[in-house]
């Protein structure tokens, strides 16, 4: 069977690592692990050192090892693996430091620095642990190693005669992503655009005015600077992700994100079928409900950190439980930036810190209401990782839970919001659901024919045009913004640091919805789903949603169901608006 690759940001084996023992009881894997945690104990996070990763004593440690191999001292070994996933999970914190800090100032030099780093040593890293497998493999205790030491059909996966897919072409192409991913972060960092004026501006600092005053011009501006850039690096990108996915054996780049990064158990096929049904049912839809200007019925109310951590306070005290004790750790661990800067990096994101085994939220606010919503999915996140220690298993159940926390929050603000702030709210959301199918489809469609195109046609031309042909197919497109849509493709962060990730949005929320659905016909219902799903029981997506006794997305006339369902609930949010 092939070997999955270890993965960018979590090694796929540390849940079962961490408790040292195999993956055949996952139950009881994971209480052994919260029963041996120490995350209570664990520093806040302003009060974590970063320390850059000793490669030197890495490579020493591995070698150590296989000389431990070669002597058939077992009780070496077993403390040579233990320091090298102690290691292993070390680089794998500082690296998420490093990008945690780097995010919260673009500008710091010191922290761009490291993050650079880090990603470039990353593959060497993910190189030495294999090392660590196939000596352990083709040793004599292979056996002994397994059973007592690391996860049941190691010795048969690591057999002499197997080859690591970490070959020297693999680790310099990955080294070549890294390089190009930390380019795309230096140009983000502070561009600068030269307004109608004159003047050079950081076009962090200028954007919010731009977009107050929709001064369409100034902000087209940035576009024309830096589209063609953007464009190359992206072009670079897939020509050596798809020179990476030939190289270990995959069809597609495509296939390799599906079932060897992300772990899904549907495929790009039925993802297409999925899109084009929203393409046939949402977008029609879309666009009468947009043609009748929902937008201008809504108030946005300004809301700064304090409200925002008070709002979800009260959201996360009235559902109780596991929710409120993960909400009240993240606050005491200081586990989580939504302060307000122009040098924070243009994207939310929830990651996890290895070494202390504890979630952190991060998340770029624009200043409103709407910053509730992205809160209390990036909290979603967070809830998943704190309660299951960072299960690995599949981002659609994680967009599953922290989609789900948008809707059923909306239930338990409680008096944190007015009447009018609650129902904007619900209103935002809905039509927030609405865009999210038609725009992230379009998005996911983006993806998949850039990667299936010849590379040598790839040009910004050919990105531009495309991202506009998209932007008409599925609705969103007007005839005064064709330039915008266009050129505004290089916004969207996943396209560059998480590859095909984006379809994982219309399907999870799929399943999130139907949980709303829940807590609409009774109170209480829908989180009592939600909790009864969290623990991550399954290995994969649609286990996970066909065993807590959902419907799958891909069932036939799940689409046409969802726009039914989007039409009554809106009309709904607009009489009681």
């Amino acid at each position: 069977m092939k070997k999955r690759i270890i993965r960018l940001l979590v090694c796929i084996l540390a849940m079962c690592m961490l408790c040292g023992c195999g993956c055949g009881d996952p139950n009881r894997a994971m209480q052994e692990l919260i029963a041996s945690s120490t995350r209570d104990n664990a520093p806040s996070f302003d009060k974590i050192e970063y320390e850059r990763p000793d490669m030197e004593k890495f490579e020493n440690d591995v070698e150590m090892l296989k000389m431990a191999l070669d002597e058939d001292n077992f009780d070496k070994v077993a403390e040579y693996i233990d320091r090298c996933y102690e290691y292993f999970y070390n680089f794998d914190t500082m690296y998420t430091i490093a990008n945690i800090r780097s995010c919260t100032d673009l500008n710091d030099q010191f922290y761009a620095e490291e993050y650079a780093w880090c990603g470039s040593n990353y593959p060497t890293v993910q190189q030495l642990m294999d090392e660590v497998y196939y000596a352990c493999g083709a040793s004599s205790m292979a056996e002994r190693i397994e059973e007592e030491l690391l996860w049941e059909g190691f010795a048969q996966e690591y057999a002499p005669g197997e080859s690591s897919e970490l070959n020297e072409e693999v680790v310099a192409l990955m080294e070549k992503e890294s390089e190009l991913l930390s380019r795309y972060r230096s140009l983000t960092a502070s561009p600068d655009v030269e307004f109608k004026e004159g003047a050079e501006a950081d076009y962090g600092d200028a954007l919010a005015e731009l977009q107050e005053t929709d001064n369409r011009d100034d902000l087209l501006s940035y576009y024309d600077k830096y589209n063609e850039e953007f464009a190359d690096i992206y072009i670079e990108l897939v020509k050596t992700r798809n020179a990476m996915a030939q190289a270990l054996g995959f069809e597609s780049y495509e296939q390799m994100q599906y079932y060897y990064f992300f772990e899904r158990d549907y495929s790009p096929e039925q993802a297409g079928r999925y899109m084009a049904d929203i393409k046939q049912y949402m977008v029609p839809f879309y666009k009468e409900y947009m043609a009748s200007k929902p937008y201008e019925n809504i108030i946005y109310t300004r809301c700064d950190e304090e409200k925002l951590i008070s709002v979800l306070d009260t959201a996360a005290e009235n559902m109780g439980g596991t929710i409120e004790s993960a909400f009240d750790f993240m606050v005491d661990k200081k586990l989580y930036d939504i302060s307000f800067s122009a040098d924070k990096a243009p994207m939310s994101f929830q990651t996890y810190l290895s070494d202390y085994e504890s979630p952190f939220l991060f998340v770029n606010p624009v200043g409103d209401t709407e910053d509730i919503i992205t809160f209390s999915h990036e909290f979603g996140h967070f809830l998943d990782a704190y309660e299951n220690f960072n299960a690995y298993e599949t981002v659609d159940v994680s967009e599953t839970f922290s989609q789900a926390m948008e809707y059923l929050m909306l239930f338990y603000y409680g008096d944190a919001l007015s009447d009018e702030q609650w129902e904007n709210l619900v209103a935002i959301k809905l039509m927030d659901t609405l865009e999210m199918y038609v725009q992230q489809a379009s998005f996911a469609e983006f993806e998949s024919t850039v990667y299936s195109t010849d590379p040598e046609l790839l040009s910004t031309e050919f990105l531009n045009n495309l991202s506009l042909q998209l932007a008409k197919d599925y609705g969103y497109c007007n005839e005064e913004n064709q330039e915008y849509f266009a050129k505004s493709w290089c916004d969207i962060v996943h396209f560059f640091e998480m590859p095909f990730y984006i379809i994982t949005y219309p399907v999870s929320n799929d399943a999130a919805m139907q949980i709303f659905e829940l807590e609409l016909a009774e109170s209480g219902k829908g989180l009592e789903k939600y909790l009864e799903m969290l623990p991550r029981e399954y290995g994969s997506f649609m286990e996970t949603v066909i065993g807590g006794g959902l419907q799958s997305p891909f069932e036939e006339g799940r689409i046409q169901k969802v726009v039914q369902d989007m039409s009554l609930m809106l009309d709904y949010s607009d009489m009681a608006a």
